[in-house]
């Protein structure tokens, strides 16, 4: 039976406050069969342990086009379609150049990047935060580790030409088409120059990886390079807005002001990916809990209502920025854990502990440069 409409979310009081919608669904049950203007409706699943058990158990979805990646050639060998075995070889290659190492060495380079962003508003009555700071950094950082020189701007336009409409018929999706033709075009040309002259960048990683005899094919490669392109800045600029969203929402408080006058903490970061999740839901198609998905059907893992399950977490609707233990599912969980968590969690540090000590006023402290 229909419950509920799903797409109350899309309305504008949804859109300011989803986490209301969501209370109400879970005090109706913890798995809800929505309509979500499909016709064919999905089960949204609210709880903590009902969505990891998902994030855990769910198969790959390999539905390319209804994903908006229409390019089944190229994304179809990643590692966001394939089921294990194949996913968990991908996997593992990646995860070889993804080090931690790698990323720390990534730490000067982002402040600097924060810097010479925060040089640009110094003087400025007044900022759009998203514009001067939370869009920019991620595309500029995911551009430098894959060792894109100075095309940082064509980049971030085909980026976004994608993600824009990610349910885009695929007859009417030229322009995404286009920009896709043209990453590709780029990585392509970026892969065999890196193969006889290496750098240091993630691509020449990449190519150098190996496990158990095994390497990337050139179009495994291929689709890494414009995977990591395209989902490598989206959740750190959402993470970045929402997170300075809540410590302006929160800076009266003195739990909050105080612990944040002069520096960011991790647990601070995280628990701005718990309060206001940078991906709210995470959809596939599978049974669950003795629900039966028919034929067109979706399982909606709500993780927005997950992080805020008062069975997981004690009040789930304050932002406590020194909370721990902290076992938010905002990245995911198992072989759905997102790979750049490291990149987002270091650039989320650096962004407000930045901000804090340059700008310090904005937390009713002194003011240090601007207010």
């Amino acid at each position: 039976m229909v419950v509920s409409d799903a797409r109350a979310l899309s309305t504008s009081e949804g859109l300011e406050n989803p986490y209301a919608i969501y209370h109400n669904w879970r005090q109706e049950d913890t798995v809800l069969r929505l309509e979500d203007g499909d016709q064919q409706g999905a089960w949204y699943v609210t709880s903590y342990d009902g969505c990891e058990a998902i994030l855990k158990d769910a198969p790959i979805w390999k539905d390319v086009n209804r994903m908006g990646y229409h390019h089944e050639g190229l994304f179809g060998r990643t590692m966001l379609f394939q089921d294990p075995p194949h996913h968990t070889r991908l996997r593992g290659l990646v995860n070889r150049a993804f080090t931690p190492t790698m990323v720390k060495q990534l730490e000067p380079g982002i402040t600097d990047i924060v810097d010479w962003l925060l040089d640009q508003i110094v003087a400025e009555e007044s900022v759009d935060f998203m514009a001067a700071l939370a869009m920019p950094l991620p595309v500029i950082v995911i551009a430098e580790i894959l060792g894109i020189p100075s095309d940082r701007e064509h980049f971030r336009v085909w980026s976004q030409s994608i993600i824009a409409d990610p349910l885009l018929d695929r007859d009417t999706a030229e322009p995404s088409l286009d920009a896709m033709g043209s990453i590709a075009e780029y990585f392509n040309t970026l892969i065999l120059k890196r193969r006889h002259s290496p750098s240091n960048d993630l691509p020449s990683a990449l190519i150098a990886v190996e496990e158990d005899g095994e390497r990337l094919s050139h179009a495994e490669l291929l689709g890494m390079c414009v995977l990591l392109l395209i989902a490598g800045h989206e959740t750190t600029t959402n993470l970045l807005g929402n997170g300075w969203h809540a410590l302006l929402e929160h800076r009266a408080s003195s739990s909050v002001c105080a612990p944040m006058q002069n520096s960011c903490r991790p647990p601070a970061v995280e628990e701005m990916l718990r309060y206001d999740s940078p991906v709210q839901m995470a959809t596939y198609r599978m049974d669950f809990g003795g629900h039966r998905s028919q034929p067109g059907e979706s399982v909606v893992a709500v993780l927005g209502a997950a992080n805020r399950d008062g069975d997981q977490f004690l009040h789930p609707d304050q932002f406590d920025v020194a909370r721990t233990p902290n076992r938010h599912l905002a990245f995911g969980r198992g072989i759905h854990f997102c790979l750049g968590a490291p990149v987002a969690r270091l650039e989320g540090l650096v962004v407000f502990s930045r901000i804090l000590q340059r700008f310090s006023g904005v937390m009713g402290g002194p003011a240090s440069e601007a207010t």
